[in-house]
């Protein structure tokens, strides 16, 4: 309650789990654009991985130690390299490019 209240998002693990397996094991459909993967900086990877965990705004920047603001700098940052256009899409693309180990 308190992660959906403060603006984050909720995953269940076992979706989270299979979600991840399936990205993983599954080609790449037919058509889907490649993407120009911008090195990420070491911390866009650590917020990254954080977001792939379900962490909203506010308990990442409580984690790393970074103002609110900061995080959602980072971010914004993310979205760019990656040519995402939320969250999710980030962490999928991520997940496809091998940048979360």
């Amino acid at each position: 309650m308190r992660t959906l209240a403060g603006g984050g998002t909720l995953i269940a693990p076992s979706i989270t789990d299979r979600l991840l397996r399936a990205m993983r094991t599954s080609p790449k459909p037919a058509g889907t654009e490649e993407v120009d993967v911008q090195e990420l900086t070491e911390r866009e990877i650590e917020v990254l991985r954080l977001v792939a965990e379900g962490y909203g705004n506010r308990q990442i920047s409580e984690i790393v130690h970074l103002a609110e603001g900061t995080v959602k700098n980072h971010l914004s940052a993310i979205l760019m390299k990656l040519g995402a256009r939320d969250r999710m899409n980030a962490v999928l693309r991520a997940l496809r490019e091998g940048l979360l180990g």
